[in-house]
């Protein structure tokens, strides 16, 4: 049997085993070194989401939930706390101990948040921990079936050949579509008119019937408009085509190389949440996003599993930062 540290240092001549044994009882009393919980997990943790249930934050944040318990080995609740536009979540995560019992599904809105909303109390780069980008989707940019254009480029010339004439719906002043439309018609070189809706659904209405010509729309309520012809999509924002719509290009193969807009949802913790918890999540979440039924789950509403580290993720959140910040100024977005 090997002698443990304690056994060996009686044996070690005077001051030398003196020394020792003040080693160890020192190392005892300070416990694992700050940033290496080795018994992480001992409580339950919760998953705060700024959103209702039922709703994309809300559904990928349960599906991530329910394996990584398994996986961890601890209930993990998922925390709806509902109001400001997912910033009183945001607020309560930034103000959670960083001892990982806490974790926040953060969304693409609350980057934008501090460029669109008054006194928003978060930095998203600053008050956060990111720990793993779960999911992300596209938006459709579609034309109602009277317009012409059968492509982005042809969408580009009729918008072009019509100043002024072409308009535009979004889910609202600041919301993604909004910001995705504007920067659509900054790198093409173009204007439309601007007409905001209260949501999607209020959008699709006027599409459909043809009082509005485009628009950049979310994905799953747009999908069966497309399918019956009444809307026409031209491509999708995201860097990659969808799997779900394979024949619809990207904007940025149509003539727009790097252009890549969309909403994402990812698991971040509180400022200075120690790099242990940081990488056992960020490991635990790998096969969950990379299993099939992740995908399956969502492959219908246009949400795909995300592949980022937390290093990448954090990048990820500082580019967007600055994205949002400069398409919010070149659209005149004033905060409210």
């Amino acid at each position: 049997m090997v002698p443990s540290l304690k056994a060996r240092a009686l044996h070690l001549p005077g001051l030398t085993r003196r020394t020792a044994l003040l080693s160890l009882g020192a190392a005892a009393l300070a416990g694992p070194a700050r940033g290496q919980p080795a018994a992480w997990p001992t409580r339950p943790i919760r998953i705060l989401v700024g959103y209702p249930a039922g709703g994309a934050n809300d559904l990928v944040a349960r599906a991530v939930a329910t394996p990584l318990s398994q996986s961890l080995g601890q209930p993990i609740a998922v925390e709806n706390r509902t109001g400001a536009a997912g910033t009183i979540a945001a607020d309560a995560a930034k103000r959670a101990e960083p001892d990982g019992t806490t974790l926040y599904m953060m969304s693409s809105a609350q980057v934008l948040a501090p460029f669109v909303r008054r006194d928003v109390g978060f930095d998203p780069v600053a008050d956060y921990t990111p720990i793993a980008m779960c999911a992300s989707a596209p938006y459709f940019l579609v034309v109602h079936e009277s317009v012409p254009a059968r492509n982005v480029a042809e969408l580009v010339a009729l918008a072009k050949s019509r100043p002024g004439q072409l308009s535009y719906a979004s889910s609202g002043v600041g919301a993604g579509p909004h910001l995705t439309s504007s920067l659509f018609m900054s790198v093409a070189g173009i204007e439309l008119n601007h007409i905001p809706y209260r949501g999607d659904a209020d959008a699709l209405v006027d599409l459909v019937a043809g009082r509005v010509q485009v628009s950049f729309i979310s994905v799953p309520p747009t999908w069966p408009h497309i399918e019956a012809g009444r809307l026409r999509g031209l491509a999708v924002s995201s860097a990659e085509r969808l799997a779900m719509a394979p024949d619809i290009p990207s904007v940025a193969e149509s003539g727009y190389p790097g252009f890549d807009m969309g909403a994402w949802w990812g698991l971040v913790g509180p400022k200075g949440l120690p790099s242990a918890i940081v990488d056992r999540v960020a490991t635990a979440v790998r096969p969950i996003l990379d299993g099939a039924e992740f995908g399956q789950r969502f492959a219908s509403q246009g949400i795909s599993p995300a592949r980022d580290t937390p290093a990448s993720f954090a990048q990820r959140i500082a580019a967007d930062k600055v994205k949002f910040a400069e398409i919010v100024q070149r659209a005149g977005i004033t905060p409210t």
